[in-house]
């Protein structure tokens, strides 16, 4: 199987992954427990895209990049944000309904942002189609669908679903892991020649949405799990469906290189913050 048949496929199930993980109640939580949902959504809808585009206005390189870093910017958190959210001693449920509304929410947000982009940004990259109502049908395909299908396992097949759950999460991050690293293999020439191009930017909004992530849970005095969760789930792009997005439906595959070199930093960094509570009494001052 070669990676153009892997990526719908094994994105498909990453999203069936999650939807394993989330219940009809769990949308009831952003009214329960306001402040850390609603931090932890603003920060992945809003605030991201706002430091891409500030980092795309500075950028002033290939287009191709230009829109690949605004894709990572408008892609939810991944699965792993969820899975080392649990190592670090974060709120795991937490991070697990923040992957998921963000992932539904990114059928209408992340056509929104790329036409927004192709609009407000200057240069060559309002050169690039964007054609919004295909990202859209698309992401609601591979997206929205498989989120649904898992939260019907739950409601009407609990058993089942309680038994599949953890290992579909295991293959979910496998596949993941082969995604990033068939596009590395096929993108490897362009991320060696353009890193210090584009890197510099990657790496910024990386550590930027996570510092902003932390800055805003201690601001709002949550507690130490919700702050780790917040701060995973705002560094920890879903590179899989930018890199869906970039060969997939927009069909330039000069795109995913600034996905790919995310998900390389994004490890690193999150491994780093890891290493950093674990072992230690998290609250947002020990962060």
């Amino acid at each position: 199987m070669t990676i153009e048949q892997l990526l719908p496929l094994g994105l498909a199930f990453i999203m069936l992954s999650i939807g394993l993980g989330l219940r009809a109640e769990d949308f009831s939580r952003v009214f329960r427990h306001p402040v850390p949902m609603g931090v932890g959504l603003i920060n992945q809808i809003l605030l991201l895209p706002l430091i891409g585009a500030g980092l795309v206005l500075l950028y002033d390189g290939r287009p191709e990049f230009a829109i690949g870093l605004m894709i990572l910017a408008a892609s939810p958190g991944g699965i792993t944000s969820n899975l080392l959210t649990t190592l670090a001693g974060g709120n795991a449920a937490l991070s697990v309904s923040m992957t998921a509304l963000a992932s539904l929410a990114s059928i209408v947000t992340v056509p929104i942002i790329l036409g927004l982009t192709q609009i407000l940004l200057p240069g060559n990259v309002q050169e690039i189609t964007m054609p919004v109502g295909r990202i859209m049908a698309g992401i609601l395909v591979i997206t929205g669908l498989p989120i649904a299908l898992g939260m019907g396992l739950v409601h009407w097949r609990p058993g089942w679903a309680n038994w599949l759950r953890p290992k579909a999460r295991l293959l979910a991050t496998i596949l993941f892991a082969l995604i990033v690293a068939g596009a590395f293999v096929g993108q490897m020439d362009n991320i060696s020649r353009y890193f210090t191009d584009i890197g510099p930017y990657v790496a910024a909004l990386n550590m930027g949405t996570m510092g902003l992530g932390l800055l805003a849970a201690r601001g709002l005095r949550l507690n130490g799990p919700d702050s780790i969760a917040i701060c995973l789930e705002s560094g920890l792009q879903n590179a899989a469906l930018a890199i869906f997005v970039a060969t997939t439906l927009l069909g330039e595959p000069m795109m995913v290189v600034p996905a790919i070199i995310y998900a390389l930093i994004m490890n690193i960094t999150a491994g780093l913050f890891l290493l950093r509570v674990r072992g230690q009494a998290v609250s947002p001052s020990a962060l």
